[in-house]
């Protein structure tokens, strides 16, 4: 794993190697050995991930609820959490089993994988030592300071769509992961031509990830 700026992974590498391991444990690999999969300290991480933000936010950026809540999104979102798994290097240590060979490693995995980290480390040391380490490694101060915050992706592009007079559609999927949790895959279409797609744990979660991905690609098609 590659090092960073912050101590997130220094703290990460101190846990037991027990909870590491379990951080790592992708379901299929899980169901493969009969053990205990990340998705119960995922869903931990998730929990504790939203608490560190919203705490940030509150004392750190006095605005609306409703503000906050998007801003809060904008930083604990799949394609956020995502960037962050990139930046660390982590795919490599994910354990997969046999029937995931030969699969592409989604955003949806790498996200859910540091909301693993994040439960891990709680776990560990509790929320007061990991909050600076967290804020940090989502680089949260550095972007509201510079006000390069995640923008609403649907609306950028309807924009653009708008702009250029074509039609832009979403196809939504609902699927169950093996350990039954659900997910969505959103596809993104203009005049019924397929740009992208993304995934996430909910509908709008997977339409602004499919959004941002359809925007680069189509950014890039006219340069």
């Amino acid at each position: 794993m590659k090092k960073t700026r912050n101590n997130f992974l220094e703290l990460f590498e101190k846990c037991s190697e027990e909870l590491k391991s379990l951080a790592f444990t992708h379901s299929s690999f899980a169901h493969d050995h009969n053990i205990e999969s990340n998705e119960r300290v995922e869903f931990l991480g998730d929990s504790v991930l939203s608490t560190i933000v919203s705490d940030y936010l509150y004392k750190h950026y006095h605005q609306q609820e409703g503000k906050m809540s998007k801003i809060r999104a904008s930083f604990v979102c799949t394609a956020n959490l995502s960037e962050l798994a990139k930046e660390l290097g982590i795919e490599s240590n994910i354990k997969f089993g046999k029937s995931f060979k030969n699969k592409t490693i989604s955003d949806s995995i790498l996200a859910d994988t540091i909301e693993s980290m994040i439960g891990v480390m709680y776990l560990t040391y509790g929320m007061p030592s990991i909050q600076t380490a967290v804020i940090e490694a989502l680089k949260i101060k550095d972007k509201i300071k510079s006000g390069a915050l995640n923008k609403d992706y649907k609306s950028t592009l309807q924009e653009m769509i708008q702009e250029r007079k074509q039609r832009l559609s979403y196809k939504v999927e609902q699927y169950m992961t093996k350990g039954g949790q659900e997910n969505f895959r959103a596809s993104v279409f203009v005049d019924d031509k397929f740009i992208a797609y993304g995934q996430g744990s909910s509908k709008r979660e997977a339409e602004q990830n499919s959004a941002q991905k359809a925007l680069v690609k189509l950014t890039k098609s006219t340069d």
